[in-house]
């Protein structure tokens, strides 16, 4: 199919398979202007057979194209508008050199069918929210150690200068405690520590000591020698310490591993030594200890139930992850990033619609970041028209009764209605409006114009605070 680039000693039929899969519209020429090839999405969007046009010149076919020019010039040319067949398209074409010689050249395309799918899909997750999203990304990839890129952060969030720090810890030694409710991101955290720090490269080994029932504990750590307990393997196993010895090893929920066991891990950590369950060679170890709890552990340590000692020993630098339900900036973050990862799970664009959106940032989200994620998969497979609406997201979100009973310090106390109520007028609407100019207003005389920490105070997502500013701004006495 080929054979005009007789230079190329290639599988022409794979090469083919491989345009045919690409989605744009690819066309090659021939040094002459003859098609050689054109791929079935070209085919598809420009309403041609690619049989017919095989062969035949492109000055016959497409006389001023962008693909001749780049022939005839010999240079790319790069996003040139196209009107040809009655449709608009975007088109890259390149010539082809081979020995310093144009043997041919090569176009791709979108036409204006995909253009306008791609500004709906933009359109649908708001343009001055996405242009947020990706502020917030550059600001993120700055401030946060890159290989962290994994632990999605608004630039406003509260821990942003936390995981800064670690750019200074994660090289060292030094032993870290990663404090936060389940579901929060402390692995990713840990794994972003080891690939931080001078042991990247080497064992990075995990184990979730709640997981694990505590007579199987001992064992997995430390490993056993042959004949150590029934069952045991001839040839005995090592446990996790030895498989990250040189490496990381990260003790998830140490708060669930039972007095007995803090013992025998202390020793180890002290001694920078292990023997195994049964066995007696001491083998020496060489391993950063990173740690994650939800536990109150100084509260364990009041009733008997986590060794002080071993306390110490952990809890060399301590990072405390917040609930997400006290980081709304990044719910909002999270959102966008997610609805991006399942665009390209599932080859659609779809966005979401306001109300399921401050719903989710409203919600209690105990489950954090995996209950958020699961949630917006949940809505996006389920989403029959472009947005997610509040009907497509989980019952135990959306029938949540808990909903409207936000904790707004705005709204601790009772308003009086007579506040609103003006010779007998009821109008729900009116008097909404008049509440929110209220509390829009108040909350940045509280803040002193800081609209971040506005939004926060007003529990409402950033999208519809800039909304309700811009609708009441002639009625918001307060210089914003």
């Amino acid at each position: 199919m080929l054979s005009s680039l007789y230079a190329f000693e290639i599988d022409h039929s794979f090469l083919a398979n491989i345009f045919d899969a690409i989605y744009d519209g690819v066309k090659i020429v021939d040094k002459n202007g003859n098609f050689i090839f054109i791929n079935k999405s070209a085919e598809k969007n420009m309403g041609i057979v690619r049989e017919e046009w095989l062969g035949k010149n492109l000055r016959d076919l497409l006389p001023s194209s962008i693909l001749e020019k780049a022939l005839h010039e010999g240079q790319p040319q790069v996003h040139k508008h196209s009107y040809v067949l009655g449709k608009n398209f975007i088109v890259h074409a390149s010539p082809l050199k081979y020995k310093g010689e144009i043997v041919g050249a090569v176009s791709t395309h979108k036409d204006e069918s995909e253009l306008n799918k791609l500004k709906s899909s933009i359109d649908s997750m708001n343009l001055n929210k996405y242009i947020d999203f990706l502020e917030n990304e550059l600001h993120r990839t700055q401030m946060a150690p890159l290989e962290m890129k994994e632990f999605v952060l608004s630039k406003g969030s509260p821990i942003i200068a936390e995981l800064s720090k670690l750019k200074k810890l994660a090289p060292t030694d030094i032993a870290i405690l990663i404090r936060g409710e389940s579901g929060v991101g402390k692995e990713l955290i840990a794994k972003g520590i080891h690939q931080l720090s001078n042991r990247m490269g080497k064992p990075y080994i995990t184990i979730n000591c709640a997981a694990i029932p505590e007579s199987l504990l001992e064992s997995e750590l430390f490993g056993y020698d042959e004949g150590a307990f029934t069952g045991a393997k001839k040839q005995g196993n090592k446990g996790k310490f030895e498989l990250a010895n040189g490496g990381t090893i990260f003790l998830d929920e140490i708060g669930e591993m039972s007095y007995h066991l803090q013992a025998k891990l202390l020793r180890v950590l002290q001694e920078k030594e292990l023997v195994r369950v049964g066995g007696s060679k001491v083998i020496p170890l060489d391993v950063r200890v990173i740690t994650a709890t939800h536990c109150n552990l100084e509260d364990m340590i009041e009733n008997n139930r986590f060794r002080e000692d071993l306390y110490y020993r952990l809890n060399g630098f301590t990072l405390t992850i917040p609930p997400l339900r006290e980081r709304k900036t990044d719910i909002e973050i999270l959102i966008l990033h997610f609805l991006k990862e399942f665009s390209h799970k599932y080859n659609k664009q779809i966005g979401i619609s306001r109300e399921a959106n401050d719903y989710l940032i409203n919600h209690p989200l105990t489950g954090n970041v995996r209950e958020l994620k699961s949630a917006l998969e949940h809505g996006f497979v389920l989403a029959e028209t472009d947005k997610i609406e509040l009907s497509d997201l989980p019952g135990s979100i959306a029938n949540n009764p808990k909903y409207l009973e936000k904790n707004i310090p705005l709204l601790n106390s009772k308003i009086a209605l007579d506040t609103y109520v003006q010779n007998g007028v009821l109008n729900i609407s009116e008097n909404m409006k008049k509440m929110e100019i209220e509390l829009i207003t108040k909350a940045l005389a509280i803040t002193k114009n800081n609209r971040t920490q506005a939004i926060d105070l007003l529990g409402i997502s950033r999208q519809s605070f800039y909304d309700r500013l811009k609708k009441y701004e002639k009625e918001i006495s307060i210089q914003v």
